[in-house]
């Protein structure tokens, strides 16, 4: 599966986004009426693009109106790439450098400068003294060593080289963590006739699925999932990094408002006060203790006042500890990143990042470092920050900034408690004795639950247990706490599956006796297998799920749709006669497929998408090329 990508494009009013947007993609991002009739992006629209590459994009297109901030930033926090338009005739113009200043502190990697309206400025010495401006603009952004792309979407000219450039930065955006727990900030909601309620926004972290149970937060109510949309096609999944629009049961839209959040129970917990490292932009004004200052984060926005543990007010362009009291519960966690701005007059004046989300992490009984007494040294000041990070850890880098004591004593801190073993160190996270214990508990747990409820499955996969087992964690204590265990045989690994130590799975003669029949119903119809549907006609439907997922556990079928499932032999088969195709130089497309495997063109489609999914594939229009795992043999069962 090719990482989604979420692209948000910047810029002062009337440069020319959404008819950008609109050349790129064909889609008019401007959905509301009164945008069409002023001509002017008053709140996000939303577009998605198919690059050369195979990979089909999302786009978030934000107003550029100086009064609209807020509704460019609701749009702008979950993006992976900035798209900065600056109209060629024109130049850098106000909002363009209040958009630099947000970008500054908003998680994307990179993007690109895009010069457009190039139909109307065509003295040379003009647009490279723009171009110049802009180079000297963005230094220290994500974009300052952004290509710049001409551009007109009047004309379409340099609109191939705009796909072009998209196609190369988004190739090497590294994955969003697909296997953790849900995290979706809602930026939309409305209702949709024959549906009911809809939320839309960009997919933080985790995979959504139909029939998931969910919660709104802050609020805590519980919600189900009916169906998913990825660009306006309903998926079985939706992944970290899609916009993805999810029907909701048992919600009214009047329920939900932009910044409430959809996440897995149990894995967030709001916070009305959070630990933060917050810089100034220069221009900024001095910020005194207990300012009121507009905290945006995810696709909320929230006042909060800033207190300082170490000083009595923060200077243009200084960075420092600062601690901030909302006036509304949000969901945080350490690592997010916010865009400060000041109460009024309503201007950018910095950002930073979250250190501590206090009060979520108060109510499982630990103490943050401003609640330890400083009579504890610095030592204890590491050691309550470590606790109040939980399962996520503590950066060494960021050990100073957290526990709020000065770099040398930090170090000096935590080699005393690695020491003593009060802290353990994972890479380059810290945690808490406790925070061990608390992974290595809930995997035990979370297996011996999974055992009882399904005691005829091997196991249970690995991306399960750490959605139910570290839901928050830091991916490498999962990973180390699971070694040991594994290493200590108190649970073991059956081929994908992992399993406590002692557990065996239960399976009667009658159930291995439709296990049979469904594997020789599956592998007799080749490239044309029978449907879930079908094969539950020959005995109890439960029965023959569990032979199914048996089979695919044991890798001897294949999952290619919820519905359709192959011989893993027949795959393999159909996969090296593509391969062989398309490397002879012959042409393969789902007709193709469908006539040369003498089936129907649903099996075709299906065997395709999951080709493309794996990378053997991947699709240019109607056709197939080879994908970068072509000779790849197929990947084990899940």
């Amino acid at each position: 599966m090719m990482r989604p990508v979420t692209i948000g494009t910047a810029g002062h009013i009337d440069h020319g986004k959404s008819a950008l947007v609109r050349a790129l993609t064909g889609i008019d991002p401007d959905r509301l009426a009164e945008e069409q009739r002023r001509g002017m992006t008053l709140d996000l629209g939303f577009a998605h693009l198919d690059l050369p590459g195979g990979r089909r994009i999302g786009i978030v297109d934000v107003p550029g109106h100086e009064a609209l901030i807020h509704n460019m930033l609701a749009g702008a926090g979950g993006i992976d790439l900035v798209m900065l338009v600056v109209a060629a005739d024109e130049g850098a113009m106000p909002q363009t450098r209040e958009h630099l200043d947000i970008i500054r502190f908003l998680p994307a990697s990179g993007g690109v400068i895009v010069l457009s309206k190039i139909d109307l400025a065509s003295d040379a010495d003009w647009l490279t003294a723009v171009e110049e401006d802009l180079h000297s603009l963005t230094v220290g952004t994500p974009l300052e060593h952004a290509p710049v792309v001409r551009v007109s979407a009047r004309t379409g000219e340099g609109i191939p080289d705009l796909v072009a450039a998209l196609d190369r930065l988004v190739a090497g955006l590294p994955p969003r963590p697909a296997d953790g727990a849900v995290r979706l900030p809602i930026d939309r909601s409305f209702t949709m006739q024959g549906f009911g309620t809809v939320v839309t926004g960009t997919l933080w972290s985790g995979t959504i699925r139909p029939g998931d149970v969910l919660v709104l937060l802050p609020e805590s109510r519980e919600v189900r999932v009916r169906g998913v949309q990825v660009h306006g096609t309903a998926v079985q999944a939706a992944y970290a990094g899609s916009r993805a629009a999810v029907n909701l049961s048992g919600l009214d839209k009047r329920e939900i408002a932009r910044g409430d959040v959809l996440a897995t129970p149990g894995a967030f917990a709001p916070t009305e006060r959070l630990e933060v490292r917050l810089r100034l932009l220069p221009s900024a004004p001095q910020l005194k203790q207990s300012s009121p200052v507009h905290i945006h984060l995810g696709s909320g926005t929230v006042v909060g006042r800033i207190t300082f543990p170490d000083r009595t007010a923060l200077a243009p362009g200084e960075e420092g500890v600062a601690r901030v009291r909302l006036e509304a519960p949000i969901v945080a966690i350490h690592g997010d990143r916010f865009v400060a701005r000041r109460y009024s007059p309503t201007t950018t004046i910095g950002g930073g990042v979250v250190l501590n989300a206090a009060s979520s992490l108060r109510r499982r009984g630990h103490r943050t470092p401003t609640e330890v007494s400083p009579a504890g040294g610095p030592e204890a000041l590491v050691i309550a920050a470590a606790a109040a990070a939980g399962p996520s850890g503590l950066l060494v880098g960021s050990v100073a900034a957290a526990a709020g004591v000065e770099a040398a004593a930090a170090a000096d801190a935590v080699a005393s408690a690695l020491g003593r073993g009060k802290l353990v160190q994972r890479g380059e996270r810290l945690f808490a004795l406790a925070a061990v214990e608390t992974v290595r508990r809930r995997i035990t747990e979370a297996l011996s639950a999974y055992h009882a409820r399904v005691p005829w499955r091997h196991g249970m996969s690995r991306e399960d247990l750490k959605s139910r087992a570290a839901a928050g964690a830091e991916d490498r204590l999962f990973d180390e706490v699971l070694a040991e265990m594994v290493g200590a045989r108190t649970v073991v690994e059956r081929g994908a599956l992992l399993a406590l130590g002692d557990f065996t799975a239960e399976v009667d003669e009658a159930s291995q006796r439709v296990r049979a029949r469904v594997l020789a119903s599956i592998e007799q119809a080749g490239a044309s297998p029978p449907t879930a549907d079908d094969l539950r006609r020959l005995a109890s439907p439960e029965i023959v799920d569990r032979a199914l997922q048996g089979l695919v556990d044991d890798g001897l079928v294949v999952a290619v749709t919820p519905e359709l499932r192959f011989a893993a032999s027949v795959l393999e088969r159909i996969r090296v006669e593509v391969v062989e195709v398309l490397r002879g130089g012959g042409e393969v497309t789902v007709a193709a497929l469908r006539d040369r495997l003498q089936t129907s063109r649903r099996y075709a489609l299906a065997l395709l998408e999951y080709f493309d999914r794996i990378r053997i594939t991947r699709r240019i229009g109607d056709r197939r090329a080879l994908g970068p795992q072509a000779d790849a043999p197929l990947p084990p069962p899940r």
